[in-house]
């Protein structure tokens, strides 16, 4: 795995920059592609791109330094450097959120049908992360005897070198594959309630179960809440939302 993919002189291309990229502009064209349907004009959805990104990343970024807060004592300016990873979903989902609500009700769309539009693209945006996290060796797993480890060689890999791995990242990356697949289908089904966040709180939930699955394969810090896992912890949180949203967004259809 190669965290810089090329070298322009002083430029170097970050494989977690490239894939973050292509995740988001590959979700956003699916969000626009599935807002009509829920009465989201597409130019809608594409203008909810800039802040959606700036929060996303915002909120990310600030967790991440939050929970990680040693790693930047002796070199403050390294916050900046996003493109070397270092990303918290849970934070980005939260700055997401936070943008996507001033957004869609500056333009009178309602916030049950924005975030079912966004659900699948949140998804497919995730799983493309998640590949750049595998380049990036950022999010890795445990020691593994199993046939598909994976080990890391380069210097600039955040992952231990020359020890078989879980491939946590890539497990993570089918995973929410398969979530925005199902998501996307499952908002097309006829007489598919829409506009009631039901398939947003299918992502939190389905997306935060995932998380809970890679979670006992990682070995990386991540930051504690207590004595436990601060990541482990948000992703039940999130998990608990995810299935009382949708149980309630059930009820009301």
């Amino acid at each position: 795995m190669h965290p810089i993919l090329v070298r322009f002189g002083d430029f170097a291309l970050h494989a977690y920059g490239l894939f973050a990229a292509i995740g988001f502009i590959a979700g956003l064209a699916l969000a626009a592609a599935g807002g009509p349907r829920a009465g989201v004009p597409k130019t809608v959805v594409q203008d909810a791109g800039a802040p959606l990104l700036l929060g996303g990343l915002l909120g990310a970024r600030l967790f991440y330094v939050l929970f990680h807060a040693g790693e930047f004592a002796g070199a403050p300016l390294d916050v900046l450097k996003v493109w070397r990873g270092g990303l918290m979903w849970q934070g980005g989902l939260l700055g997401g959120v936070l943008a996507g609500v001033v957004f869609f009700r500056r333009r009178n769309v309602p916030l049950g049908a924005a975030a079912d539009v966004l659900a699948p693209g949140v998804a497919l945006g995730q799983a493309f992360g998640r590949i750049g996290c595998f380049f990036a060796g950022c999010c890795y797993g445990a020691v593994c005897r199993w046939p598909w480890a994976v080990t890391f060689h380069a210097p600039e890999s955040l992952a231990p070198r020359g020890v078989p791995l879980h491939p946590t990242q890539l497990y993570d990356a089918t995973a929410n594959f398969f979530i925005a697949a199902a998501l996307w289908f499952w908002g097309r089904r006829p007489g598919f309630a829409r506009g009631h966040g039901r398939l947003a709180f299918g992502y939190l939930a389905l997306a935060s179960a995932a998380r809970l699955g890679m979670e006992a394969f990682r070995d990386d810090a991540r930051g504690l809440l207590g004595p436990f896992n601060a990541t482990t912890v948000l992703a039940v949180v999130l998990l608990l939302l995810g299935v009382a949203g949708w149980t309630r967004s059930r009820r009301s259809t």
